[in-house]
């Protein structure tokens, strides 16, 4: 009897453990509970995008100048980024020919109804003149040589600089000067690229 009892006591101290736990569990899981949530976050980055209207071919191109030759090409540049930028002009290649210190060079930036490249008809130059450069090829590829040093060229303003969509029309006057001695016959300037850098601001 005595070990019954024990037993039973042992059984029952057992089920009254088991219960509590389970009161203790359903306590947990039945507490009062509330939540929100802000979804949907994310940061993305904007982009500096620029164009231009060249369809790959050269600006310009004289195989057979003569002293006092000169030509007259247009080309447009669009901006289609995201984030405002600074676009400046420049040209990477610095090391050009004999022929480059007797090209005049003139590059005026402006607008144009229908631009066509390189054809400049109604190209309008920006308010103030907008001439950009004068003087030869030889000096722009020596001082003009990367975004550091490069022309600021811009619709409105460098404090502004390009939004989204603004174009503008750059018109290049190339001329070999009438001054040119007989010692550059048959040389060339060598070829040479312009590119305009754009940099968020």
């Amino acid at each position: 009897m005595t070990r019954m009892n024990k037993r039973s006591k042992l059984l029952v101290s057992m089920l009254v453990v088991g219960v509590l736990g389970s009161i203790a569990g359903l306590g947990i899981f039945g507490a009062f509970s509330a939540t929100t949530t802000n979804a949907g976050n994310e940061v993305r980055s904007g982009n500096v995008l620029l164009s231009d209207n060249d369809a790959g071919s050269a600006l310009y191109f004289l195989p057979n100048a003569k002293p006092g030759d000169t030509v007259t090409r247009c080309i447009k540049v669009t901006y289609t980024g995201s984030l405002n930028a600074n676009v400046r002009l420049y040209t990477p290649d610095n090391s050009l020919g004999p022929l480059a210190q007797y090209v005049d060079l003139i590059i005026t930036q402006g607008t144009q109804s229908s631009s066509t490249f390189p054809n400049c008809s109604g190209f309008t130059p920006s308010a103030g003149g907008g001439v950009l450069y004068t003087g030869t090829l030889a000096n722009f590829s020596t001082t003009r040589t990367n975004y550091a040093t490069g022309i600021d060229t811009n619709p409105v303003s460098p404090a502004i600089g390009w939004n989204t969509n603004d174009t503008l029309v750059y018109q290049y006057q190339v001329t070999l000067n009438a001054s040119a001695p007989a010692t550059v016959e048959a040389q060339t300037t060598g070829t040479h690229a312009f590119t305009w850098e754009a940099v968020n601001n």
